[in-house]
Formats: structure tokens, sequence, C-alpha cells
């Protein structure tokens, strides 16, 4: 970011002080963050564990911390690490944060342990000035993975989405989650998948606070929904219990971000200025798109590296990192940090330094600077991750951050690379039975098909918030590519963001899908969405979309199969019946819940899973789905007829 005026400074430090005071902080800069330690444990394997430790210290002058972390779960000793300071330090003179208010953070795999074992994990922080000694301990609950689900054994995923910190003020999900952890099934692990906070929400902080502090307030969205802080005057549990309990699977979703990235963002700008750029960039896009003839190459940058400015790269690649200056990189890293560990500290065992890596002279290989010329840059984050049980392969699939801005062109436009969904698509045709994790649904018709069926609510929605779906012709490869590749052989989807929870039912494939979301249902998450929400409820009722029925009731039409393989507009014929169907789902209201997965194993080929959502409330009742699936047969077959049962 530029350097502002002295004037200019002022003010962004009083509007950081105002949304202070809107939250409750009102003691002062010293009182805007907790201190603390935390450890969550991340993915795992059968003989190994890897933990995230987060500490923040006041008044601490190191530029490191050291931990020893212990895991009573093998015959290995302690595990020393070097945990690494964020930096924020430009953003001090806005926050009024004094230089010795530091955020340390590193992750560390843990090996040689004991296969299909709960156990402890205790870190113990080495003194260091500023450091209270009651910070210097924390632990977690580890799980290390079984190499397959026996006969006679079970194991159970909890499934969640889009978590909002400041509309769980009573500590809602901690009482909800301990309810299932203690009452019906203690979860081997959490696959949880987008929107774990809302870095742009609520909007009267995101337009006070985060204006010009997109790291210190980004630390501050996650210390919160981490339970790492105080809300006003009570103790905000946020997902402490749930991140400190197993393995954790993540994905990113918009909010991660700012609503609908990678897609222009109004707020995220914050200036007239940086507002008056964005619309002219969008301008010389558009106008770029209407001089290229189809069939006409897109430009590969000549060098990874730096943000392009070339319309076309920018329409049909995927966003650069450093394209929104430093909002775009500290989503990046804070993502890297809290949630799914990057590419570069999965390789290097390095952690990302916040704004102490901004600087190419201080650090040369930051990514994507390492890129070869000529190709577009590399993921920063994990586009797929895999947990293999054998039979049973779990593939989370990352849809968001290589999105194209572009939608529409048959090649170019997608929701992932091409490399990454083939990656997908070799697991899935060896898989016995896969589970597909991705942030969005997956049983939703295409945008062509929707166009024809509602052509002024298609486009509304689309506006409003892009899902894979409408980028129609790598949804078609995907689709066809995952049928034929799984050969009638039982499949389950997972999925989250549409703040409702449903289980559908694709019998032809023979498929079953659980989509659950909300964990804390977002109250305006964007100055936009704030502004228009009530009038693009309206519009989608006066355009034929789901504004007021029901679109998940039990025996509701979800897709057709026919629709979602094809690249083209099908109309369907009158004894066409290959569809998907909700089985069953919590209603409209958008009560906020919680998946269980539980997939066991009753014979050899045989496997029973159980999809339930429970909702957060004690009373508000749980719905549950249990096929029984088959390994030795092909088709509908492969997966029994469901049994549907209802909890009030």
């Amino acid at each position: 970011m530029t350097e502002a005026t002295a004037p200019v400074r002022r003010f962004q430090h009083a509007l950081f002080r105002l949304g202070q005071w809107l939250l409750g902080h009102r003691g002062g800069p010293e009182g805007d963050i907790e201190p603390g330690l935390l450890v969550v444990g991340k993915d795992a394997g059968t003989r190994q564990v890897r933990l995230w430790i987060g500490a923040l210290v006041h008044g601490c002058a190191a530029d490191t911390l050291t931990a020893t972390v212990r895991v009573d779960l093998g015959t290995g000793g302690p595990v020393t690490t070097e945990l690494l300071r964020f930096g924020f330090d430009s953003e001090r003179p806005v926050t009024g944060w004094r230089s010795g208010t530091r955020f340390f953070h590193g992750h560390v795999v843990v090996d040689r342990l004991e296969p299909d074992s709960w156990g402890e994990a205790s870190v113990e922080l080495a003194p260091v000035a500023g450091l209270r000694e009651e910070h210097r301990r924390a632990s977690c609950r580890v799980r290390t993975l079984p190499h397959r689900i026996g006969i006679g054994g079970e194991l159970t995923a909890l499934v969640g989405s889009c978590y909002d910190a400041d509309t769980d003020t009573t500590n809602a999900l901690d009482a909800a989650f301990r309810r299932l952890r203690d009452g019906i099934a203690e979860p081997d692990l959490t696959l949880l998948t987008g929107d774990q906070v809302y870095a742009d929400a609520p909007a009267k902080f995101y337009g006070t606070m985060a204006r010009s502090t997109p790291r210190t307030y980004g630390l501050l969205e996650y210390w919160t929904s981490w339970g790492m802080q105080r809300y006003g005057e009570h103790r905000h549990l946020g997902m402490r219990a749930l991140l400190t309990h197993g393995p954790h699977w993540f994905l990113p979703d918009d909010h991660e971000f700012w609503n609908n990235w990678p897609q222009s963002s109004v707020t995220a700008r914050h200036s007239y200025a940086n507002i008056a750029r964005a619309a002219i960039g969008a301008v010389r896009r558009q106008l770029a798109l209407a001089r290229r003839r189809p069939g006409d190459p897109v430009p590969v940058p000549a060098d990874p590296g730096p943000a392009p400015d070339d319309p076309l790269v920018q329409s049909y690649h995927p966003p650069h990192p450093d394209e929104w200056d430093a909002w775009g990189r500290a989503a990046f890293d804070l993502y890297g940090s809290f949630q799914t560990p990057s590419v570069r500290d999965r390789d290097t065992g390095r952690i990302t330094r916040g704004e102490l890596d901004d600087d190419p002279a201080a650090d040369p290989h930051r990514p994507p600077r390492h890129d070869p010329p000529g190709r577009v840059h590399r993921p920063l984050n994990q586009v797929v991750q895999r947990i293999d049980l054998d039979d049973v392969q779990i593939v989370l699939l990352d849809t968001r951050t290589r999105r194209t801005r572009r939608t529409d062109d048959p090649q170019l436009s997608a929701f992932v690379d091409a490399a990454a969904l083939e990656q997908v698509l070799a697991i899935a045709a060896e898989a016995p039975v896969l589970v597909l994790v991705t942030p969005q649904p997956l049983l939703v018709p295409p945008y062509r098909t929707r166009l024809r069926d509602r052509p002024l609510g298609a486009r509304v929605e689309r506006a409003i918030d892009l899902q894979i779906a409408d980028y129609s012709d790598q949804y078609a490869r995907l689709w066809d590519g995952l049928v034929t590749a799984r050969a009638g052989r039982p499949t389950v989807t997972v999925g989250g963001d549409i703040h409702a929870s449903y289980v559908g039912h694709a019998p032809s494939l023979p498929l079953l899908e659980l989509v659950s979301s909300p964990m804390s249902l977002v109250a305006g998450s964007t100055l936009f969405e704030t502004l228009f929400a009530v009038p693009a409820k309206l519009l989608r009722a006066l355009s034929g979309g789901s504004a007021v029925l029901d679109p998940y009731a039990p025996g509701a039409e979800l897709t057709r199969i026919g629709d979602l393989r094809s690249r083209a507009v099908i109309r369907p014929g009158p004894d066409d019946d290959d569809i998907a169907v909700a089985l069953t789902g919590l209603g409209r209201g958008n009560p906020e819940a919680l998946g269980l997965l539980r997939i066991g194993r009753t014979a050899e080929h045989v496997y029973r899973v159980r999809a339930a959502l429970h909702t957060r409330s004690p009373h508000g009742g749980s719905r549950e789905v249990t096929v029984e699936l088959r390994t030795d047969r092909r088709g509908p077959d492969a997966m029994g007829p469901p049994e549907v049962t209802a909890t009030p």
C-alpha cells in the first residue's frame, strides 16, 4: 500500500478506533487483541499429526518463540520448533498498536505415532519478556487415522461451513458441538468446507477497522473466530472446542477473502480512488473482451512474479495473489496460517511471515516469484487434499482460489486448474468408495439450464453469488468425468456455503450429497449485501426464484443428471426421470446446523453410511439418512434405498 499523508493517517486511525469502540474494546490499543496460546490439530496420517501453534504476546521484542511439543501417542521424545513473527508493522500507525504486540505462529509435524489412536498434544513456550506464565502452555486432542475402515469399524466426520463470530456471542456453536461430541458421536475428523471466518463482516467493522489494516483486521477476525478473544464483556468461545478436538481439513470460500471473490468488491478497495481504479479496470477488461475474437490466444505473463495488468490475463487466468495489493495477500497469508498450510509451508516447513515477506529483496523466493517464466503462477495453497483410507477415499477440492473472472469461455473459463481436476478424477477412477468435498453443493443445475428455465432469476443469482455451476463448460467436464470415472460405484459429495442444510440423492449414479450450512449465520457481510438484500429477494421472487418455496423440501427436484453432464441445454423428454432429489433438510428458515457423516463397514464389500443434520439449537431436532453401499456392485444396486429418520 502507498504511504498515506499525516491527515489521512489520522482519519484512518480515528476510523479504526471507532470500530474498536463499536466492538466494545474501549480501553485503548492494548485491549484490542488478547494475549494467549492456542494449538490446533490440522491434517493427520496413520502415524503422524500436523499441529498449528499460534501465540499473541504483548510487550515482546523477540522475532521468534521456541515451542516444545509433546504427543503421548508414540515412543518419540519432544519436538522443538520455532514460531515466526507475523508482520503487520506498517499498519501500526493506524491501529495504535505498540511494536511489542506480536503474533507468532508455526506448523509442526510429529510422526512415529501409533495408528488409529487418540491422544493429547501439549505445547510449552520458552520464557521471553512479555509472555505471561499462564499463556506458556496449551494442549489439544489429536488422532491418527486408521489404514482402513475395518469390518465392524466406523469413521465419523463432522461437517460444517460458514461461521460468523459476530452472530455467535452466546457461544451456541460451542454448546452444540459439545452436545454432539458427548451425546451423539465423537468425531474422528472434521471437514470444514469454507467461510470459516467472515473476513468481510459485519459492514460496520469491515468499513472502519479494515479499511487500511487488512492483516491486522484479518488477524482479529481469526483470533475471535478461533475462540481467543472477548466480545465486549463476554468470553467468546467461538470454534475453539471444535478446533482442539482431533484433526481438521479446511477448504476456502469467498468470505476468507471477500464476498464473491475474485470478483471486484467495492468495500475491498476502501477508498474512492481505488473504487475508481477498480471501475476503470472493469471497463478495460470489457473492452478487451469485446475486441477479442473467438479462438484468439490469451497471453501468459512473461514473469509470474508481479501482478499482471493485461485485461485478458486478468479475465481468463486465476487472480494473482498480489493483484489486490495487501488485501489479497493478507487473505492468503492468514488462510495459510490458520487453515490449510500453504504449498510453500508444506514443502519447506516455513510458515508465512506476513508483510515481512512482501519485500522481494528480503525474500527473493516469495511465491509466486519462484515460478518459471512464461507460465501462470502456481497455487499458493493446497488445491487438492486427500485422506487415504484404502477402499474409502476422501478428496477435498478447492474450487475458489483458482477461479477465473470470466465464466463463459469454453476452454479458458474455470473454477479450478485443469490439472487439479484431472487429479481428482484419477482418484475417483480408482476408489471403491469416494467422498468428494467441495465448498459448494454439486447437485446444482448448470447456469445454461437455469437461464433457460428462469432467465431473470438466473442472472440475478449469478450476479449476487457465483457458483461453480456458473462455469458451465468446466462444470460439465467435472460431472461427465466424475460419472465416467465412478462407473456406477457409490459416491458421497459434501458441500456448504448456501445457508441451508439438506441431504440429496441421485439414485442412478449412485450418489448421496450432504450439505451443512451455516454454523453461525452471517448478518450483513458487506455493505452491498446489506443495502440490496431485500431488492435481491424481490427480484428472485418475481423471476421464479427460490425466495418463497423451500427448494430442498423432501422430494424436491435438485437437478437432472443429463443437465449436469451436458455442455448444451437439453430439453427433458416426457420419460426423463433421471434426476437428483432432496431426501430431507432442516427447512427454509436456515437454522444453524452441524453435519455428521458416519461411514461404517459391516462386511467385506458392504458399508453403511449415515448422513445426519443436527440443528445448533438443542430443541431444533435432527434429520438423518442411512444407506447401504456395496463395493461389489455397480449402478443403482451399489447404493441401497435410503432410510430417512427425523428427531423433533
